[in-house]
C-alpha cells in the first residue's frame, strides 16, 4: 500500500507540476490571442490560464460524479448532469472573466463575481425545476439539498482554484503551486508521523487512522514549505525573476502554512463525513491506493477560498 501511495503520489505530483509549468510557459508574458469565435460570443480577448482550467474542470467534473454516487448510497437521490453544468460554469466564469477585454483588475473581479451570483441563482431555480420534474415528492427536498451541495462543495469551492491564478499578479500559477504544495504536504507529513509515532486517536468515530501526533507532523510540513519556498527564491532566484516578491513575507507565510494545513485537514475530515455516511472507504477506485478524485480534491477545495484571501485578495 505505502509503495502505491508513493509511486502514484509521486506521478500525480509531476503531472500536476507538468500543468502548471505549461501554464506558465504558454501564458508568459503575453497570453495567447483568443481565437475570433470566442471575442465574439464570450468577448474573450486572450487565453492566459487555459491550462489550468481545463485540468480543474475535469477534476470537478469527475468529482460531481463521484459525490453523486456517494450520495446516493447515503440514500438519497440528487440530480447528477444539472450540477456537473452548473459546475463547468462555475470553473469557466474567472477564466472568462480574468480574460475580458482591458479593464482595471477591479472591474474583472466585479465582473467575476457577478456572473458566479448569476450562475448560482440560476443553478438554485434549475435544480428546483429539474427535481420538480421527477413528478414525485417522496425524498423531493433530499434531492435538492444533496443536488445543492455537489455546485456548492465542487463548483463554488473548485472556482477559487481558476480565481487564484486569474487574478493573481504576474506569475500567479507559481502562487496556485505553492497553495497545492502547502496542502498536500500536510497530507504527506501526518501520514508519515501518524504510522511513526502516533499514538492519540484525533476523532476516532469519524477517521479512526487520524491521530494528533499525525496532524502535529503536517502542521510542520506545510510550515515548512510555506516558509522555506519563498527562503529558497530569494536566495536562488536570479534578481530579474518573476519570482522575487511573489510570495509572502515570513511571518505572513507562518500564518499561511497553519492555516492551509488546518482548514485542509478539516477538508478532508468533512470528505470522511461523507464516506461514513455512505459507508464507503474511498470516494471511488479511480487512482490506485488513494481511492477516488475526491479523495484528492477534498483539502484543497476547502482551503481555496482561504488562500485567495490570503494571497490575492
Amino acid at each position: 500500500m505505502l509503495r502505491y501511495r508513493l509511486i502514484f503520489g509521486f506521478l500525480m505530483s509531476l503531472a500536476l507540476a507538468g500543468s502548471l509549468y505549461a501554464d506558465a510557459h504558454w501564458s508568459g508574458v503575453s497570453a495567447p490571442v483568443a481565437p475570433n469565435w470566442l471575442r465574439d460570443v464570450f468577448g474573450i480577448v486572450a487565453l492566459a490560464g487555459m491550462p489550468v482550467v481545463l485540468v480543474v474542470s475535469a477534476l470537478v467534473v469527475l468529482g460531481t460524479v463521484e459525490l453523486n454516487r456517494l450520495v446516493r448510497s447515503a440514500g438519497m437521490s440528487p440530480l447528477l448532469l444539472w450540477p456537473a453544468l452548473v459546475n463547468l460554469v462555475l470553473v469557466a466564469i474567472p477564466f472568462v472573466a480574468g480574460n475580458g477585454p482591458e479593464a482595471s483588475r477591479e472591474s474583472l473581479v466585479l465582473a467575476d463575481m457577478r456572473a458566479t451570483i448569476v450562475c448560482l441563482a440560476a443553478g438554485i431555480l434549475g435544480v428546483g425545476f429539474f427535481v420538480m420534474r421527477r413528478r414525485k415528492t417522496d425524498g423531493a427536498s433530499a434531492a435538492i439539498a444533496s443536488s445543492l451541495l455537489l455546485i456548492l462543495y465542487l463548483g463554488l469551492l473548485g472556482q477559487f482554484l481558476v480565481r487564484i491564478r486569474m487574478f493573481g499578479p504576474p506569475g500567479a500559477t507559481w502562487l496556485l503551486l505553492y497553495f497545492l504544495a502547502t496542502v498536500k504536504f500536510c497530507d504527506i507529513g501526518a501520514y508519515f508521523t501518524g504510522m511513526a509515532l502516533g499514538r492519540h486517536k484525533m476523532i476516532e468515530w469519524l477517521s479512526p487512522k487520524k491521530t494528533l501526533e499525525g496532524l502535529a507532523g503536517g502542521v510542520a510540513a506545510s510550515v515548512i514549505v510555506a516558509v522555506g519556498t519563498p527562503w529558497l527564491v530569494e536566495r536562488y532566484a536570479a534578481e530579474a525573476s518573476i519570482l522575487r516578491g511573489l510570495f509572502p513575507v515570513p511571518m505572513k507565510a507562518i500564518a499561511f502554512g497553519l492555516l492551509m494545513a488546518l482548514v485542509g485537514q478539516f477538508g478532508d475530515l468533512v470528505e470522511s463525513l461523507f464516506k461514513r455516511d455512505a459507508k464507503a472507504k474511498d470516494s471511488a477506485n479511480a487512482i490506485p491506493a488513494f481511492g477516488g478524485v475526491l479523495d484528492i480534491l477534498d483539502s484543497p477545495l476547502w482551503a481555496a477560498p482561504v488562500a485567495w484571501w490570503l494571497l490575492i485578495s
